[in-house]
């Protein structure tokens, strides 16, 4: 693409150079800059992009944009171009770089405190089954077709979001499904995209650090709804008590609305509900037509989850039978309640539970299939929302049989000072609770508690592969932690 044809509709408040070059690519790292990319410098929290201008175009970069007060030196390339912020026209040089390739690509965003990730893989599942080429971008990785890149967010950021549709639309991808984060919603990281449908799934307390007040929280997570098409469709989970200002909001905008839950009035209403350890069974009242659900996944959080990607399917024009169909295909979600069996002769669940309503639903849907006792491991991150802290201690305190507190990611923190604010929330009468500070010893410990028809739920960490300390990162699956515990178990290590 022109130089010029890229800075359409953009305000240049200063160019010098040749506005008729080619761009072949954007980049706002300088370390991922190739010959004939366009350089934009960024401020963030860490660094300024400004610094890296020298580098950018040692690499080759054919265009520089810089801020109004950035102040690069050397030599820029072939043009440089200044505006008066670099962040705010990146959604616009996107717009115009990437809108030929992706515009036709169809996208569906999910947003809300639990249940994202699920629900995209119920939706990619389902769209699967009905031949629809499908993408996800999300917790767990990115992904499409064969390819599956590890995800460093949740919500990438713009740039590496147009790459990854990019991409996609040239593998000829029907749909890509996002989650879309609240952060990335404040931080305008979806830029200019426009979605065909939006599901608000719920909201609970989280991140509270970033948003301060659950209304800025929720704010954050409306600004889904202003990028949906005028034709597209609202989902939204009418049971949860935030619904009504969500509601408000898409009739505001004029948006065609479908609800769901089990508990009021919707479009999609969950019936006859049955729960054991082999999966939910439930009957799908939709406008009057009832269609019989059976799922491998367990919980009735997940009811939840399947009737948000039941209803976005229908508001995407899929049949019934093949929406149906593709829910039960759906046996696993990494991390979400997903059984580790490895012969023993009780339950273990691992799960990425790390907020109090999250860590709540996984161990009431457990509780109900419960035989014997339940057993909790589970810790808080570092340098993350405080305020859950104690809550998530009081809930796990209340509802399992016996506690197990420790490490999850503790980044800067001081592991003992987390596990101080957890056990804070616990009311003074109850004991049991036993802290164990290294998360492989509290898994281990927990298992050799376990006795035959107890379950155990490994929470907070779900699919991450990873622990972060201050001054290190290990390799830490949960799964595999509890796989090898079993293994030596059996083998009479233990």
């Amino acid at each position: 693409m022109k130089l010029k044809d890229l800075l359409n509709g953009i305000e240049v408040e200063r160019f010098s150079g040749r506005n008729g070059v080619e761009i072949k690519g954007l980049k706002c790292d300088s370390r991922k800059v190739r010959p004939g990319d366009l350089f934009i410098a960024l401020k963030g929290s860490k660094y300024d992009g400004h610094d890296f201008v020298e580098e950018a175009v040692e690499r080759g970069a054919a265009c520089i944009v810089v801020d109004n007060q950035g102040h690069p030196s050397g030599v820029l390339g072939d043009s440089l171009v200044v505006v008066k912020d670099t962040r705010k026209i990146l959604s616009q040089l996107c717009k115009n770089f990437y809108s030929k390739t992706i515009e036709s690509l169809k996208l569906v965003g999910v947003t809300g405190t639990n249940g994202k990730t699920t629900t995209t893989y119920l939706l990619e599942s389902l769209l699967k089954h009905a031949g629809k080429r499908c993408g996800v971008i999300g917790t767990v990785n990115y992904r499409f077709l064969d390819r599956c890149l590890p995800a460093s967010n949740t919500t990438p950021g713009l740039l590496d979001i147009y790459d990854l549709l990019d991409q996609m639309k040239k593998n000829f991808i029907d749909y890509c499904i996002l989650e879309v984060s609240s952060h990335s919603l404040e931080q305008n990281r979806i830029g200019e995209l426009l979605f065909e449908t939006g599901i608000f799934t719920n909201l609970t307390a989280e991140h509270l650090d970033y948003h301060k007040t659950l209304e800025d929280y929720l704010k954050a997570k409306l600004r889904l709804f202003d990028k949906i098409k005028e034709e597209g469709c609202a989902v939204i989970n009418i049971d949860d008590p935030y619904s009504k200002v969500v509601k408000n909001k898409i009739l505001e905008k004029s948006l065609r609305l479908l609800t769901y839950g089990t508990k009021f009035r919707a479009e999609a209403k969950a019936e006859e509900i049955y729960q054991t350890l082999k999966g939910i069974e439930f009957t799908i009242n939709f406008s009057g037509k009832r269609f019989k659900v059976r799922s491998p996944l367990i919980g009735l959080h997940n009811v939840y989850n399947i009737l948000a990607a039941f209803s976005c399917a229908a508001s995407l024009g899929l049949g019934f039978s093949e929406i149906i169909e593709g829910i039960g295909k759906l046996s696993i979600v990494p991390g979400r309640l997903e059984r580790i069996d490895c012969g023993q002769d009780f339950l273990i669940f691992v799960d990425y539970a790390h907020t109090e309503d999250s860590l709540k639903n996984a161990i009431l849907s457990l509780r109900n299939l419960c035989k014997g006792r339940l057993l909790v491991v589970f810790g808080c991150g570092g340098e993350r929302d405080r305020t859950k802290r104690p809550l998530m201690g009081k809930v796990a305190s209340e509802l399992a049989d016996k506690v197990f507190i420790t490490t999850d990611n503790p980044r800067g923190e001081e592991p003992k000072e987390i596990i101080s604010e957890i056990i804070s929330g616990i009311p003074s009468g109850i004991k049991n609770f036993e802290v164990i500070i290294d998360r492989e010893e509290a898994i281990e410990q927990a298992i050799s508690e376990a006795n035959p028809g107890d379950v155990l739920l490994v929470a907070g960490k779900g699919h991450e592969s990873i622990q972060v300390f201050r001054d290190r990162v290990i390799p830490f699956d949960d799964r595999e932690v509890v796989r090898k515990i079993l293994e030596g178990k059996e083998n009479g290590k233990f």
